[in-house]
């Protein structure tokens, strides 16, 4: 009896095998890559309902604009396409309105610049204040502040600044059409973009009895994505606020969103990334609505409303969406 209780008190405990790990190790691998794809959804809805509360603030910041001075913002604050003025000017519509989408320290802070110099002169540190509600989450370049450091290799000296300013991933619609030098007016100190079909362009005063498509037919805005910029050989003003002459701030709803055809911008990497193609032109110059959100684009509509676009929209009502009295069918979006 004493030898068989000793050889049942000596038997090795049972444990996992080689292989029985492995496979243990393998169903848990099975079951993270399953929940990845889950996660990865809900953290992209989170952010898509970030940004589209952002825009359904700029909506309703771009109404208050309007109830105060009784016209919407002008899209951008300059003679024409690449042609600056006196000051103030080359800004686009975001300085105006960063006191009604809660941003009034920073406007009090401006205001004094806005009034006495071109944009492109304001200092370095307000222009790249980081704007929150002008930022889409899903846009990993975001935040973009557009302080460059130069290549100055001179001993002793330092390194330029090329200031642009923050950029933002949401734009102003100017319509359904192509900007170029040719749009520019015959008559020196005219307005720019009289001709524009939508509601913000150079030097626009559009009021709400303009938009006699409907305001829950026409665009006011949408997303772009924007690019890091690293050095001065690679600058991307796509989304730049400040400076705005060279059309960085409003965008046309000429082609869908997410198209594959380029934009054209006076200044942006080549090659940009496949999600934003984009032509160095001095020109013709155009910029169209891109979203890092699978299959399409947020835009907030003149109502102050906010959809999701899909890349499959047709262009037809897409571009008839952009004007503000075209007279066009938007029914089928």
């Amino acid at each position: 009896m004493h030898l068989l209780s000793r050889r049942r008190f000596c038997r090795p405990a049972p444990g996992f095998t080689l292989v029985e790990l492995l496979v243990v190790i393998a169903i848990i691998g099975i079951l993270v890559a399953l929940l990845l794809p889950a996660i990865q959804a809900a953290r992209e809805a989170a952010r898509r309902s970030q940004c589209g509360n952002n825009l359904k603030q700029l909506g309703l910041g771009l109404h208050n604009y309007h109830d105060t001075h009784a016209w919407f913002p002008p899209g951008v604050l300059a003679n024409g396409l690449n042609a600056a003025t006196t000051p103030p000017a080359n800004m686009s519509w975001m300085p105006m309105l960063l006191p009604f989408i809660e941003q009034s320290a920073l406007h009090e802070q401006l205001l004094p610049y806005m009034v006495t110099r071109a944009s492109s002169g304001f200092p370095s540190d307000l222009m790249n204040s980081v704007i929150p509600p002008l930022m889409c989450p899903s846009d990993p370049a975001a935040p973009k502040t557009g302080l460059i450091h130069g290549g100055d290799t001179t001993p002793g000296g330092s390194p330029p600044d090329y200031n642009d300013g923050f950029s933002g991933n949401y734009l102003l619609c100017h319509g359904s059409q192509l900007v170029t030098q040719n749009n520019n007016p015959a008559t020196p100190g005219a307005a720019f973009g009289n001709n524009m079909n939508g509601m913000f362009y150079y030097k626009s005063r559009i009021r709400m009895a303009s938009v006699t498509d409907g305001t829950a037919n026409t665009v006011m805005g949408a997303e772009i994505i924007t690019l890091p910029e690293i050095t001065t050989a690679h600058r991307d003003w796509r989304g730049r606020y400040y400076r705005a002459e060279h059309l960085s701030s409003i965008f046309s709803t000429n082609q869908p969103p997410n198209t594959t055809l380029s934009d054209y911008c006076r200044t942006c990497q080549a090659p940009a990334m496949k999600e934003a193609p984009c032509t160095a032109n001095t020109d013709l110059q155009y910029l169209f609505a891109r979203s890092f959100h699978p299959g399409g684009v947020q835009a907030v509509l003149a109502d102050a409303s906010v959809r999701f676009v899909s890349d499959t929209i047709d262009t037809a009502v897409w571009q008839a969406l952009g004007t503000r009295e075209g007279g066009e069918s938007t029914t089928a979006y």
